[in-house]
């Protein structure tokens, strides 16, 4: 589970450019849902001779819309983009994760920003309290494997209070491609915070590197080089009460 959290928590994006397809929200009989919206700019994809790069917002919003009280107790999240989509972090600074403990990243290496909705659970069934939070994510070195990670780290009253990390991996089947698994860690015990809303954007940003002799600019998100009328988008959570929600959602793109 997340560091210093007790799971109930959900990554989304929050479209900043580009008005996106409205989304198929997820729910259950125990009232949990999930809701996610997703955003490209631009929403144009590339080639494979000139890549677009793109930045990502995205938006999601987790709860139980019968008693907030009676939240299912989540164990992983998936979040999966449409095919195509490469994340070249490997070119860019990044940080080491700290799988006892909160990560301490440098600020090179922060990728992205956005605000929060911490979740503090009520004693003895009461409702939960919320706090609003600030997001800041880092581009993450490979934690015992290959794939890149990315770490999100939610600060309450400016202070980091808990931190979700994913690896980023390819699918080599279905619809989706470009896959951020969420990292599990023991608890590391402390106040039981989840975060119910969660809302980033990854904007896009370049650096510099040699190919042949050439200069190049290498984005941190390149977008697909095809395009058919949309791309898509998923969410997964998976519960200790009942079976895995999905949601989705859908960008419109066009080509050059």
């Amino acid at each position: 589970m997340g560091k210093c959290v007790g799971l109930a928590v959900t990554v989304a994006v929050l479209a900043c450019a580009g008005i996106a397809l409205a989304g198929q929200a997820a729910t259950n009989s125990r009232g949990d849902f999930i809701d996610l919206s997703v955003a490209v700019t631009p929403p144009v994809a590339g080639t494979a001779k000139a890549p677009q790069g793109v930045g990502v917002s995205f938006d999601s919003f987790t709860g139980n819309r019968i008693s907030a009280a009676n939240e299912g107790i989540g164990t992983s999240i998936v979040v999966r983009f449409n095919k195509g989509f490469k994340f070249n972090s490997a070119f860019f600074p990044s940080c080491k994760i700290n799988p006892t403990g909160l990560s301490k990243c440098a600020k090179s290496t922060q990728i992205g920003t956005g605000v929060a909705e911490a979740e503090l659970a009520g004693a003895n069934g009461a409702s939960p309290t919320f706090i609003p939070a600030k997001l800041i994510a880092y581009n993450g070195k490979p934690f015992k494997t290959k794939a890149p990670t990315i770490i999100f780290s939610a600060l309450v009253n400016g202070k980091p209070t808990t931190e979700l990390d994913f690896t980023a991996a390819q699918q080599p089947r279905g619809p989706y491609g470009l896959a951020f698994t969420e990292i599990q860690f023991p608890s590391a015990g402390g106040p039981s915070f989840g975060i119910a809303k969660f809302s980033v954007n990854v904007p896009d940003r370049t650096v510099a590197r040699k190919e042949h002799g050439k200069s190049v600019r290498v984005h941190l998100i390149d977008a697909p080089t095809t395009c058919k009328r949309s791309w898509v988008f998923a969410q997964t959570n998976t519960f200790t009460t009942g079976p895995p929600l999905t949601a989705t959602d859908s960008q419109p793109c066009t080509k050059r």
